[in-house]
């Protein structure tokens, strides 16, 4: 017999929907396959089944605010090379990573960022 091996990791986080948009935001950029929220009604668990991509990945727990002409700035601080990694940013727009955000032309606040 075969066992696969899933490594999944879990957070006891608030279950708001900046959290939600942020794990979205992995899922399209294929860094997670899949986030599962237990008990989201109150501060509860987060299940998040990863790919193997993740070397570090931090929720900034002060939102920090960032101009659209500073956010080149911001990640070439915070990520390790220019290829691999995204920053999340709350935006009037919705939630975005940068390269959609430099793309419109919107600042907002730095959630976090992963790569």
């Amino acid at each position: 017999m075969i066992f696969r091996v899933v490594a999944t990791a879990t957070f006891e986080s608030i279950a708001s929907c900046c959290v939600f948009d942020f794990f979205v935001n992995c899922i399209l950029k294929g860094y997670i396959k899949n986030f599962e929220v237990h008990d989201p009604h109150r501060v509860g668990r987060i299940t998040v089944d990863l790919q193997g991509r993740v070397n570090d990945c931090r929720a900034l727990t002060y939102r920090q605010d960032i101009k659209a002409k500073d956010i080149e700035k911001y990640k070439t601080l915070k990520l390790p090379t220019r290829q691999w990694g995204y920053v999340v940013i709350s935006t009037p727009d919705g939630v975005l990573d940068h390269e959609e955000a430099i793309r419109r032309n919107v600042g907002g606040q730095v959630l976090g960022y992963f790569h």
